[in-house]
């Protein structure tokens, strides 16, 4: 069986994946479609795969991408062929912990100010910062991130509270809220940190009117998809101080427009698209499919196959 992935991926794993007895074909990252079709069995790739014509590879039964997003593909096109689909859940919790806690850091002790006056060498103290402890965070979605994200504030005495669509209880979450009970507990809340993958059901969750209801105030994390918050409604919170401060890696389109006011914004921090980034990120990137490549050579259980009709 042949496996097609991007050159880098392929000098780097190359030989591993011929241990198992395939055959390896890289291609150019910057011109995918060189060749129309690569003749492969197994595609392996992230959001790079956007720009490739798979359709066109009449041979493709497997994807295993290195990512945990899988909304840059045509799924209904994979579904229709049956093609199986894997993704890269829980390989990205560690490091997306890490820079959820970063996150609120940078807004609570208002980091900004702090690097501007090193960098203007002003010894200027401050007698009043927000805290963590004491307060009151809702993780959208309690799923592996969200799940590490949690066990790293526990430490900061906080309320852990995570939504999901059924209420069911989770670990290690102090309280888990269903969509039904959403409106009604959104006030409560100090802290908003998504955690939800991209599907229809979770497009624009937090709104116009979901700002609304929020808590004077309130902070914003998102490490997960930007179109799980409506973005001009994001916009128009923060200026009317709604939201005290956000975090954002993830936005509608990628890259941030320059003209968007959100670059401008004193209390928003932007990551772009990198809370993933680890010491160790080959290894987080390649594991799952490499497991899925032994697995199809053993006849043993694949990791992470995508259900369709979840969208994850």
């Amino acid at each position: 069986m042949k496996v097609l992935l991007g050159e880098g991926m392929a000098r780097k794993y190359g030989d591993t994946i011929r241990k198992l007895g395939y055959e390896v074909i890289g291609y150019d990252e910057k011109n995918p479609n060189e060749i129309e079709d690569y003749g492969e069995d197994i595609l392996i790739g992230a959001i790079n795969l956007e720009n490739m014509n798979y359709k066109n590879h009449k041979n493709l039964k497997y994807i295993f991408l290195t990512s945990v997003g899988i909304d840059f593909l045509d799924l209904n096109y994979i579904r229709e062929k049956e093609i199986i689909l894997s993704n890269n859940n829980g390989a990205y919790d560690d490091p997306i912990a890490e820079w959820i806690v970063y996150g609120l850091l940078q807004i609570d002790k208002e980091d900004r100010k702090n690097i501007e006056n090193q960098n203007k060498k002003i010894w200027k103290k401050r007698s009043f910062s927000h805290n963590l402890y004491g307060k009151k965070a809702l993780f959208m979605g309690t799923g592996t991130i969200a799940i590490a994200g949690a066990k790293r504030l526990r430490g900061f005495d906080m309320e852990l509270n995570g939504f999901n669509t059924s209420g069911r209880k989770v670990e290690p979450f102090d309280n888990v809220y269903s969509i039904e009970e959403l409106d009604e507990i959104l006030p409560h809340m100090d802290y908003i940190i998504m955690c939800l993958p991209g599907t229809e059901k979770t497009h624009h969750i937090l709104n116009k009117e979901r700002f609304e209801k929020l808590k004077e105030g309130v902070v914003i994390v998102n490490i997960s998809r930007g179109a799980t918050i409506d973005e001009n409604a994001l916009v128009d919170a923060i200026k009317s101080g709604k939201i005290r401060g956000a975090a954002l890696d993830v936005f509608e389109e990628e890259p941030l427009s320059k003209s968007s006011p959100l670059w401008e914004m004193e209390n928003v921090y932007i990551y772009p698209h990198i809370s993933f980034s680890c010491e160790d990120l080959g290894k987080r990137q390649f594991d799952t499919a490499y497991q899925n490549l032994k697995a199809l050579k053993n006849d043993g259980d694949f990791k992470n196959i995508v259900d369709f009709d979840k969208g994850y």
